[in-house]
């Protein structure tokens, strides 16, 4: 990859490993055919698979350079057949953008090429790459830094060519590639591997999005925890109220899901099977729930469940009796698995550079959390982009197709992409919510209970402002710790702000979550 500037003689290309090459061009067309000898690229992460195109960041000087318009088109404009003049520009030269368009991240390709080997990849900072999305970035990197630090997520992850969730979604294929042939010659470029998701399977209706053409009216029940109480006399007395999440929470233990690619089957009365993926129409509401602690599933009634969920049921002795179900048997595989390792060792790393490393105690460690905001705040930046890889890429499994130039104005069919899987996203949530719960519920066996929760941010009240207060009872298995599913201080407030907060109606777990710096 190459972040480019211009200087006063020209064009010049910052490379990641900190070498700086003129590039002799002052139009696009020139651009993409040096980038295409320079050489630029990533060798594939996994040799069944493909290598990843060049990347070209192009800052504000560069556009200006290349004479492309410093402002981002208009989303009627973005549509790969519009008639934008960098739009037209390509054409003439035989090029083209994918489905997505125009945008601050854009992959472009021959005509008559093969999207998925023959692309360039362009991120816009100034039309909001990098600084203005999901990634973050400080904005005043010198052309130098931006480069270094994207190399290092390279390194570490992949080749940038989106955001962060888009990015973490093509690396479960670069990590189990499917196979691949030339979209013209047919010439095989890509082994893959047996585990690859390679069919593009149509959602079940209670799985599908909103606008999809099989979407149904009953959809799935299975979301994250959002709730609040106030807290009772005894609570009210006690002088604060803490806050702490959960590690990656969706991402925690996602490496368990079970996965196929086969269709999703229709079956009526089917008896409970955890080994199969899939959404169950059952009632999974609970006798008696506590009063202090949120409800363990989502929706009331008869409603559509995940697997995950149903799993959690039968745990906590809930009869099941699915009164139907879109299954998806077969062979199934832990997808995620090699996919969770990579992150999960990418993000130790980044926590070590920081001087977050593993052989810390329980005070270390959150005396070391407390200097990080004094810590390099470019690998700051990384370690939240490196979050928002891993959590992201469950979203962006079920992101509606690109139609940049109107609104989802009518039904729209499943995307012709295997990994374009909705009843994932599902499925992790579920999971997700389950793991939560649990710990909330083995907790309470000590007589905590939360007093809000937001997706993977709790709040209880405690007597002290340290968080040890809750994480060293008997039962508790909310651990301090920087792996998913461990747990990591927020923030600590007075209880006369939590109780301001239920004054308001508002979820003071969700007002953190949204107020306070992740790490």
């Amino acid at each position: 990859m190459a972040v480019l500037e211009a200087d006063g003689t020209g064009l010049l290309a910052h490379l990641a490993d900190g070498r700086i090459r003129l590039c002799p061009v002052s139009d696009l067309p020139g651009l993409l055919d040096w980038a295409l000898r320079a050489p630029l690229g990533a060798a594939p992460i996994r040799a069944e698979g493909l290598p990843s195109g060049p990347l070209l960041v192009l800052t504000p000087t560069a556009l200006t350079r290349l004479g492309l318009p410093s402002e981002a088109p208009a989303p009627a404009q973005r549509h790969p057949r519009s008639d934008h003049v960098l739009l037209r520009q390509l054409r003439t030269i035989g090029w083209q953008s994918d489905d997505h368009g125009l945008g601050p991240w854009t992959r472009l390709h021959p005509t008559v090429g093969d999207p998925a080997c023959e692309s360039v990849h362009l991120a816009v900072t100034a039309w909001g790459a990098l600084h203005h999305d999901a990634w973050q970035l400080p904005e005043d990197l010198s052309p130098s830094q931006l480069a270094l630090v994207l190399g290092q997520y390279t390194h570490l992850v992949r080749s940038p060519t989106g955001e962060p969730g888009t990015c973490g979604r093509r690396l479960m294929s670069d990590l189990r590639p499917p196979e691949h042939r030339h979209a013209v010659t047919r010439a095989l470029l890509a082994r893959g591997v047996p585990s690859a998701l390679t069919a593009r399977t149509d959602p079940a209706p209670c799985d599908a999005p909103p606008g999809h053409r099989l979407a149904g009216q009953d959809t799935l029940a299975d979301t994250d925890i959002d709730w609040w109480r106030p807290p009772t006399p005894e609570e009210a007395s006690s002088l604060h109220v803490v806050c702490f999440a959960v590690n990656l929470h969706h991402f925690a233990d996602s490496n368990n899901i079970r996965v196929t690619d086969t269709p999703a089957q229709h079956v009526y009365h089917p008896d409970f099977d955890p080994r199969t993926p899939g959404s169950w129409l059952v009632d999974l509401s609970e006798t008696g729930p506590h009063p202090h602690l949120p409800p363990a599933f989502a929706g009331n009634g008869l409603a559509w469940h995940t697997t995950p969920a149903l799993a959690y049921a039968t745990m906590r002795g809930i009869r099941l009796q699915p009164v139907q179900a879109w299954l998806r048997p077969g062979k199934t595989s832990p997808y995620f698995d090699p996919w969770y390792k990579h992150v999960r060792l990418a993000r130790l790393e980044v926590l070590e550079g920081l001087g977050l490393t593993k052989d810390l105690d329980t005070p270390g460690l959150l005396a070391a959390l407390r200097d990080l905001p004094h810590a390099d705040r470019v690998q700051r930046a990384l370690l939240n982009v490196l979050d928002a890889t891993a959590q992201n890429a469950f979203t962006a499994m079920a992101h509606p197709p690109a139609q940049p130039d109107q609104a989802l104005l009518g039904p729209w069919p499943t995307p012709d992409d295997p990994t374009w899987r909705p009843d994932l996203h599902a499925a992790v949530t579920a999971n997700a919510r389950a793991n939560v719960h649990r710990k909330l519920s083995r907790t309470a066996r000590d007589g905590y209970f939360p007093l809000a929760v937001a997706d993977g941010h709790l709040l209880y009240a405690t007597r002290s402002s340290d968080l040890t207060e809750i994480t060293q009872t008997p039962n508790c298995e909310f651990r301090i710790g920087l792996s998913p599913g461990h747990v990591r201080p927020v923030a600590v407030r007075p209880m006369d702000w939590y109780q301001a907060q239920c004054t308001a109606n508002a979820n003071a777990a969700r007002t953190l979550k949204n107020s306070c710096a992740a790490w």
